[in-house]
């Protein structure tokens, strides 16, 4: 707080705040800070042995140490505790290596605060919610300071509505298939002679692999499993085609949200009275400052049906390999497509059944133009 109401400019004020922060890690990590300072206070809603999720809790696993050392524990009673050992970012293993102050200090226990904790769960999201307002620094730099890994922690872009509006995005058709389609789901197929169950790779591969070809033969789709090998029948391929599509959009029409606080990852369908604001672990509207996002958007559903249709485009196969040197695997494939050309047409057709009912591959051309109109 010092450094951001300090008048400074506001370089100089992240610099202050980078090297404090890095300062703190150091002095953290060589245990030159008083254990006392690890000291966290929480009060009990009730009787410790009351709680469901008590095992997650690390005052409630407090308050039943002391109660099986015979010392009456009731609710309104606040526990002081510090978070000793190696938590791994598991809130149960937080909450079983939370201590009393006294048990800590002894130096015969041989229990020291657990750091990683301290940093990730007690200093950074503070902090990160002190700066948000300045720029030069987000919670990725914030965590590299502190020492902690970056690849946990993400920048929000959800700041702002004005900030998502003016994003300069590349077109859909530009974008590689390996980028694209990189968050989509497998679409997994079950063979009915073994029941095995295994990820169809489909034609979508620029480089295929071992795996990708042995699902394919001339004669369709095939187990990978050597002690099966049998031929998927195209009725039954169609019905589990259809069936991950229906998972699909049901999961989207569930409408669940999830809070983009990297500390938080609330999951929930209820919405806050506050619009996009979280409603923080406990439902009580508090304890978290992070924004709801749509678990599954349109744009997921729509690139995950143009996954399933790339799976099955015969076209599409050794197409970005153009003016190069082929490989063997790709060479391959394309002959395998090309003897299956009936067989994946059927099953393409049914994936673009459901992508002629999706919405996003129309533009409404009197809204995009309307303000001609009205001249």
């Amino acid at each position: 707080m010092n450094f951001l109401l300090s008048g400074e400019d506001p370089e100089t004020v992240v610099e202050n705040i980078h090297n404090h922060l890095r300062e703190l890690s150091k002095r953290m990590r060589e245990y030159t800070i008083p254990t006392r300072k690890y000291t966290i206070y929480t009060q009990l809603g009730k009787n410790p042995k009351e709680y469901p999720n008590g095992n997650s809790m690390p005052s409630v696993q407090v308050a039943l140490r002391l109660m099986a050392k015979g010392k009456h524990v009731k609710a309104k009673d606040v526990m002081s505790f510090i978070i000793t050992g190696e938590s791994s970012g598991s809130a149960e293993n937080a909450a079983k290596n939370a201590y009393p102050v006294d048990e800590v200090i002894k130096t015969e226990n041989g229990l020291k605060p657990d750091i990683d904790y301290y940093l990730h769960k007690q200093i950074l999201p503070p902090v990160e919610r002190l700066c948000a307002p300045i720029s030069g620094t987000n919670v990725t730099l914030l965590a590299a300071c502190l020492g902690l890994d970056t690849s946990k922690y993400r920048v929000s872009t959800v700041s702002g509505g004005t900030q998502q509006d003016t994003e300069i995005h590349p077109l859909e058709s530009q974008i590689p298939d390996s980028v694209r389609f990189q968050a989509c789901t497998p679409l997994w197929l079950r063979c009915r002679g073994c029941t095995s169950i295994f990820p169809f790779q489909g034609l979508s591969l620029t480089s295929p692999t071992t795996t990708s070809i042995q699902t394919i033969s001339h004669d369709g789709i095939q187990c990978p499993n050597k002690e099966c090998g049998k031929t998927l029948q195209i009725l039954s391929i169609v019905a589990q085609l259809e069936s991950a599509i229906r998972q699909l959009l049901a999961s989207y029409y569930a409408g669940y949200l999830i809070c983009d606080d990297p500390q938080c990852s609330n999951r929930t369908r209820s919405v806050s009275v506050y619009g996009h604001r979280c409603l923080g672990p406990k439902g009580l509207a508090r304890d978290c400052l992070g924004k709801m996002q749509w678990e599954i958007r349109e744009k997921d559903v729509w690139n995950q049906l143009l996954y399933y249709q790339s799976l099955f485009d015969v076209d599409r196969v050794g197409k970005d390999n153009a003016g190069m040197k082929v490989e063997e695997s790709v060479e391959k494939l394309k002959i395998l497509a090309e003897v299956n050309r009936e067989r994946f047409e059927t099953l393409k057709g049914v994936v673009a059944k459901w992508l002629e009912r999706n919405g996003r591959q129309w533009v409404q051309m009197d809204n995009l133009f309307s303000f001609a109109l009205k001249a």
